[in-house]
This record gives structure tokens, C-alpha cells and sequence, in this order.
């Protein structure tokens, strides 16, 4: 079981050099799926040593709601049983790389659309310090 740290996040801003290799890193299940017709609007990047958390709400091209259509998650949002928040947990694995070049970070986890707090168990999961997804 994880112990809560004592180390508080840092949230990347706009200005850090690692923010942009980490989102591409981060936003690849999305591309995958929905390809461009959905993009990340990002509300958190909070990074304690080589984890980052990134959560953010999925967005279609003009500024609403993501488009599902002919996706897997079509049929959960029309159930009811999708959210447009997306999430991702990433570890950089190597160290001879910059922070700034988007192979250095390995996505470790990530959940699109989950109705509940999906990376609450994350922390035990991965060994991260819990505060890592202080929001």
C-alpha cells in the first residue's frame, strides 16, 4: 500500500518546456480512438519527480462536446454511462531523454469518460504519491 507524501505537485503551466511532450504522451488513447474529431481541453498537469497526472475535459472541434459516434463509446453515453472527462497517469522512463521530448513519457493508466473518480486507486496501483492527484 501506498503512504501519502509529504511532496506537494507541481503543475506544469503553459510555460513549461515538458507540458507539450507530456500531453502528446498523455493524449494518444484519444487519438486513437476518435482520431481528430476529439481534442483534450486540459484543467490539471500536475507532475511530483518522473509521474505526471493529466486530467481534462474532452472536447469536440469547436469547443463542445465530443462526438462519439462510430466510436466503442458511443453506446455508453447514450446509456448514460459516459462523462467527457479524460485522464491519464505518465512516468518518465528515460532519463537520458529531455523532459521536453513527448518518448521519454510512458502512459501508466487512463480513463476516458468514466462516471466516477477512475484514478483514485491509481496511487496503490503505480506507487505514486497520492498527492500527485490532489485537483
Amino acid at each position: 500500500m501506498n503512504t501519502p507524501s509529504a511532496e506537494s505537485p507541481r503543475s506544469l503551466d503553459t510555460t513549461d518546456p515538458a507540458r507539450a511532450a507530456v500531453l502528446q504522451a498523455a493524449t494518444g488513447p484519444l487519438d486513437e480512438v476518435f482520431g481528430d474529431r476529439v481534442r483534450l481541453e486540459v484543467d490539471n498537469v500536475n507532475r511530483i519527480g518522473a509521474w505526471v497526472f493529466v486530467r481534462g475535459t474532452m472536447r469536440d472541434a469547436g469547443g463542445g462536446g465530443p462526438y462519439y459516434a462510430g466510436s466503442s463509446y458511443e453506446a455508453r453515453r447514450a446509456d448514460g454511462a459516459m462523462s467527457d472527462v479524460y485522464a491519464a497517469l505518465l512516468r518518465k522512463t528515460d532519463n537520458t531523454s529531455t523532459d521536453n521530448d513527448a518518448r521519454a513519457w510512458q502512459l501508466s493508466d487512463y480513463a476516458i469518460g468514466p462516471t466516477d473518480v477512475a484514478w483514485l486507486p491509481w496511487s496503490n496501483k503505480h506507487s505514486t504519491p497520492r498527492s500527485l492527484f490532489e485537483l
